[in-house]
């Protein structure tokens, strides 16, 4: 990737990008304690540091536990910063498991991932992860959703949870968010274009009211600047009303994810895009698709 964009600290970033980061939202982003994966700083310490930032809200993620608790413990300590919980549906929760997300809905679970490292997609794209039980689907033999899904998704309404596809195929996605808006679920595509969901899928995904989230982790890895590219063609494509843009960040060798997010808003900006795209795809989008 181009050096550049390789930045450490918040200082390093330019006074435009800083000033879009100042009341942007990450709503996909990690944090220790992990069970598996080294990360960048403790969920204390990534709170302090956005809040340093000036970002308004962030999203914990887990792929292995739900998030609400630790959350709800750091919005009481920090003022000046939304901390919303999580829950993703793979299987150290039970997978699609409706006792597991009543109980985190109950207690203000704000975002719903699907299944993520555990799903068939998943697996068949980038291996096994840690569980060791069958991969999750979502749809039936005949390309259906299955019941549980709806119980799932009836949960998620009472409580105006958001979504997130997680890391399920073109097809479960498609057919998720449409029963989601069925239903009124606010829902987001996750990390689109690095996932290998198809631009025209993007497009008829975001005609249906889900937003399509970009992620900046690749940007960080080796072919990063292919990797943006991409995405940056894809959000064009899309158009950027559509669009929320995001970090996927907290691995240990990659920038903190507030200095990351910044860097990935200076990435759109010298691309092209204009201050207020971007400030829509970091900061109302964001907002619109958390409620």
């Amino acid at each position: 990737m181009a050096t550049q964009y390789r930045v450490e600290t918040l200082g390093e970033l330019r006074g435009d990008s800083r000033a879009l980061l100042r009341g942007a939202i990450d709503v996909h982003v990690h944090a220790s304690p992990d069970p598996y994966a080294e990360r960048r700083m403790d969920a204390r310490e990534l709170v302090q540091a956005a809040r340093e930032a000036g970002l308004a809200a962030l999203v914990l993620k887990s792929h292995e536990y739900p998030t609400q608790a630790l959350a709800w413990a750091l919005a009481q300590e920090f003022d000046g910063i939304k901390v919303y919980g999580a829950i993703a549906l793979d299987h150290t929760v039970g997978g699609l498991n409706p006792d597991a997300l009543d109980a985190a809905l109950r207690i203000g679970t704000r975002v719903v991932w699907w299944p993520t490292f555990d799903s068939a997609w998943s697996r068949d794209t980038f291996g096994r992860w840690h569980a060791k039980a069958d991969a999750i689907r979502v749809l039936d033999d005949r390309g259906a959703l299955l019941p549980v899904c709806h119980t799932l998704l009836d949960l998620m309404a009472e409580h105006g949870a958001t979504l997130c596809s997680g890391h399920l195929d073109p097809a479960e996605t498609l057919a998720l968010v449409t029963e989601s808006r069925r239903r009124g679920i606010r829902s987001i595509v996750s990390h689109a274009t690095s996932f290998r969901i198809p631009l025209e899928v993007q497009r008829e995904l975001a005609a249906r009211g889900a937003f399509i989230e970009q992620c900046s982790v690749n940007s960080f890895r080796e072919g990063g600047d292919a990797a943006f590219e991409a995405i940056a063609v894809d959000v064009r494509a899309v158009g950027p009303e559509h669009v929320v843009l995001s970090t996927d960040l907290g691995q240990a060798p990659n920038p903190s994810p507030p200095v990351g997010f910044g860097s990935w808003i200076e990435r759109f900006l010298d691309a092209g895009f204009t201050t207020d795209e971007v400030r829509r795809m970091v900061q109302q989008n964001p907002a619109t698709s958390l409620g």
